[in-house]
């Protein structure tokens, strides 16, 4: 029996794509992409670098001496965008490099808060 090369051609091309990843690559609807979840673990990382900052007793009596709940940061801060988040943990490092300006950013959170209010 004799077989002719565009068929030959076609199945071994065939069994090759098969046998290799390709299929479960191209057909797969769960994978998720790798800026995703660096995105993602960025965002968590600079959430709790704010949080710990937040939950510094010096800075918790003075946002309830500006009439701020520590609940309401709380949820405040679980609502801002990737780049206010980013933007605030930012000042945050800066501000522990350079010195103790508690003052300035504790005015930041309350912009943010103010803003976030209107």
């Amino acid at each position: 029996m004799r077989i002719s090369k565009g068929l030959s051609l076609f199945v071994s091309v065939t069994m090759s794509l098969l046998l290799s990843n390709i299929p479960s690559v191209a057909f797969a609807e769960g994978m998720i992409s790798t800026s995703v979840v660096v995105a993602e673990l960025n965002r968590v990382e600079e959430q709790k670098n704010v949080e710990n900052f937040l939950q510094r007793n010096d800075v918790r009596e003075e946002l309830i001496k500006r009439g701020v709940a520590p609940d309401e940061v709380s949820s405040r801060l679980a609502s801002l965008s990737a780049t206010e988040l980013r933007m605030l943990s930012t000042q945050l490092d800066q501000a522990r490099a350079g010195g103790d300006i508690l003052v300035t950013v504790l005015l930041v959170v309350l912009i943010i808060y103010l803003i976030k209010r209107i």
